[in-house]
């Protein structure tokens, strides 16, 4: 729930305000960019700039259905992370130390100071995304879980607004405990996860109400033992101390949804480059996948990934397409050094992901 200011009680996620820009007259722009300026950085800064969440056990949003466990960390201490963020607060820099989008460098400069990586002040953050497949479900259905420690009163600005419709009116709500649930405009539609809540800072959003409201129970309870025994035992074979790590096993075609959610743009490519119907044949035959990886810099990312097949001959043509699509990804600079050993139906892959500076630098430029 958004939290009051002790300090400014009228500072809080209640907080709402229109604004108006009337072009023509250049002191009543400068007027209302100012005061938008004004009220967001004394709303960020009410609560403290910084507010080190504890992160959540990601195991706790698991529920019967789930297929796939993703989870990225970052932490303030981590000397990748800490370089990305720098890329990223460069880029937002621009070449003579001034982003496009000048306001949003006034409200991050305005948190930490000129000097400083504002970026770095939400950290440490966590994002967790957890697909279900219900009974009769032919898409995933998506949970997501993302705790960030910066700017609690932008945050709760945000959350706040995500309560409204575009008209304005209040979406309907559900009370459930000390959590409230929020229906946002197409929550019947469990594809689309569009029931939201917020526990003790992580902002969280579900299928259904049903599924939230059981989310909520095992939070409130701190229960992190998966309720499928099979999504238990892959789990306890991987290592969580990691900047990412996963479990995945396949139902209803959920590892090619999944992959095809990770990344469109590479996965988009390599479906192309060997086939989208070799593509969806070989990957039906995984069974399982896990995977562990690190952030080794601002451009380096280190997976150790190991698939389970139905076959032995499954996993010879799994090897295959990896490496025809490595060299797809080689070819505009988006893979590094791959290492692939088989064992009879399971395969261990090595494989370093490169490119994400520049991806990330473009990704700014082209949206600031």
């Amino acid at each position: 729930m958004p939290r009051i200011n002790r300090r400014n009680p009228n500072l809080s996620g209640s907080l709402y305000f229109n604004v108006t820009i009337i072009y023509p007259k250049k002191s009543s722009q400068l007027l209302t960019i100012s005061l938008l300026l004004l009220s967001l950085v004394s709303l960020a800064a009410a609560d403290g700039s910084t507010s080190r969440l504890k992160l959540p056990e990601p195991k706790v949003f698991l529920n019967p259905d789930t297929v796939s466990l993703f989870v990225v960390r970052a932490d303030p201490d981590d000397d990748a992370f800490r370089a990305l963020f720098n890329t990223a607060w460069e880029s937002l820099s621009g070449p003579r130390g001034a982003g496009r989008n000048w306001i949003y460098r006034a409200i991050l400069s305005k948190i930490q100071g000129e000097d400083s990586n504002a970026l770095t002040s939400l950290l440490p953050a966590q994002y967790v995304r957890i697909d279900s497949m219900g009974e009769g479900a032919s898409e995933p259905w998506p949970t997501t879980a993302t705790t960030v420690s910066g700017w609690p009163g932008l945050q709760a600005l945000w959350y706040r607004a995500q309560g409204k419709g575009d008209n304005g009116e209040d979406f309907p709500t559900e009370e459930l405990g000390d959590a409230t649930l929020v229906l946002r405009d197409g929550h019947q539609d469990p594809t689309l996860g569009r029931v939201l809540t917020k526990l003790d800072g992580t902002i969280a959003s579900f299928p259904s109400s049903r599924l939230a409201r059981y989310a909520v129970k095992r939070w409130a309870e701190n229960e992190t033992r998966s309720p499928d025994p099979e999504m238990e035992s892959l789990l306890a074979s991987i290592d969580t101390n990691h900047h990412t790590y996963g479990v995945l096993y396949n139902q209803r075609g959920s590892v090619v949804n999944f992959l095809r959610w990770l990344h469109k743009g590479d996965v988009g490519k390599a479906e192309a480059a060997v086939g989208t119907e070799r593509f969806e044949r070989v990957t039906r035959d995984v069974l399982s996948m896990t995977w562990e990886g690190d952030l080794l810099s601002d451009n380096e990312l280190q997976l150790a990934i190991r698939f389970r097949t139905t076959t032995p001959k499954a996993r010879e043509e799994l090897t295959a397409m990896l490496k025809d699509i490595r060299a797809v990804l080689d070819e505009y600079g988006r893979a590094g050094k791959m290492e692939a050993t088989g064992l009879d139906n399971e395969l261990y892959v090595d494989f370093r992901l490169v490119g994400h500076k520049g991806m990330l630098t473009r990704y700014i430029e082209d949206n600031f």
